[in-house]
């Protein structure tokens, strides 16, 4: 049986401007979709479930419940929503059909690269830690295991008494320009957040922040949704509707590139086409086309097929998302696919063209 997450990934449109954190430990008593439902009229762009003292079936159940409140909301293609720590919660929850967007993680719960090859390419990864911790963190992070940096905490917060404030800081200013060291050298958006108020949207939108994350600012507030739109509004007095851009992707193995041991260099040629649609398939084709350019793999198209190039891993599974295209529109989807796998090269895609350029270059000198 071939189960497949039936959502289109969110990792590209991603904004981390304005993001709700909450569980049920948050909303003082009140329904947690309830409070989702009024940060999302406020404005909210991102939510993550936080449920640290519910098991997985419950933290299942409210992630089917508050997917549901996005999906009321309209806003199923605008506003991803990912689990907190609970990498299992978010396999079986995707395996149900239930719109997970992704896990957040920290630096005690499962690592962020273990995530990354479980969930697939397709996922939301976000990770957190303190923020003197994210300056190496970021050195040695590969690129494509996630998606934005969590850095925090801003100050003393009863939601996360464990976190440590940004570099001991002394005092607020200390805090928002640590924000800032990190933001200038970051290649991944930072949203920052931990006891975060009205007061510190605008420094953290100047210090260079992506977006601001917030707990009981919201879940706690009298009225979630005048609150969200007092936050949102004072983020967008500095930034406007500027959006940050998404998080690093790799060319090629989204963990692993030529020189790990682990990678299997991979040529592959696909085509891809549905029957019964017509003489004229170009416009079938270039769905699936579309979704092999944004894998991140090497790939050059021609008139009659595609040649790809990368890990094996991550070659098979784009060619999984590329076969569903088309199937999932209701055609009958043909699928030619060969493979070509040569240990101790990489880079074949173009290699193997300019030394048959080469060759005819030499016959006629």
């Amino acid at each position: 049986m071939t189960n497949r997450f039936p959502y289109a990934s969110m990792r590209d449109i991603l904004d981390v401007s304005a993001y709700l954190v909450l569980g049920p430990d948050d909303t003082h008593g009140r329904p947690v979709t309830d409070v989702v439902a009024q940060a999302l009229r406020g404005g909210v762009t991102i939510v993550q479930l936080r449920a640290k003292h519910s098991d997985a079936g419950e933290i299942i159940a409210m992630a089917r419940d508050i997917a549901q409140v996005i999906a009321d909301a309209g806003k199923s293609d605008t506003v991803p929503l990912l689990i907190d720590d609970r990498l299992d919660a978010v396999l079986a929850a995707r395996d149900m059909g239930i719109k997970v967007d992704g896990v957040h993680v920290g630096q005690t719960d499962v690592p962020a690269i273990a995530c990354r090859r479980l969930l697939g390419p397709d996922a939301i990864v976000g990770l957190s830690a303190n923020t003197t911790e994210l300056f190496d963190i970021i050195e040695e992070l590969p690129a494509g295991v996630v998606d934005y940096i969590g850095a925090g905490a801003v100050h003393p917060t009863t939601t996360k008494p464990e976190a440590t404030l940004i570099e001991k800081a002394a005092d607020d200013s200390d805090s928002i320009a640590a924000i800032g060291r990190l933001c200038a050298i970051s290649d991944y958006p930072v949203v920052a957040g931990g006891g975060v108020k009205l007061a510190d949207v605008a420094p953290l939108a100047r210090a260079g922040a992506a977006g601001w994350f917030v707990v009981s600012a919201i879940a706690g507030a009298d009225d979630p949704q005048a609150a969200t739109s007092e936050l949102v509004k004072a983020w967008k007095d500095v930034k406007g509707d500027a959006a940050h851009s998404p998080a690093p992707h790799p060319q090629g193995g989204i963990l692993t590139g030529p020189d790990s041991p682990d990678y299997v260099n991979t040529m592959a040629q696909l085509t891809i086409w549905p029957t019964g649609v017509g003489e004229e398939l170009s416009e079938y084709v270039a769905q699936v086309i579309r979704v092999i350019r944004e894998s991140g793999l090497d790939n050059s198209t021609h008139a009659m097929s595609t040649d790809i190039e990368g890990d094996y891993d991550d070659v098979l599974a784009m060619v999984k998302r590329a076969a569903f295209v088309l199937y999932d529109h209701g055609y009958r989807t043909q699928v030619s696919l060969q493979m070509d796998m040569r240990p101790g090269f990489s880079g074949q895609i173009r290699k193997k063209v300019e030394l048959v350029d080469h060759i005819l270059d030499e016959e006629r000198d």
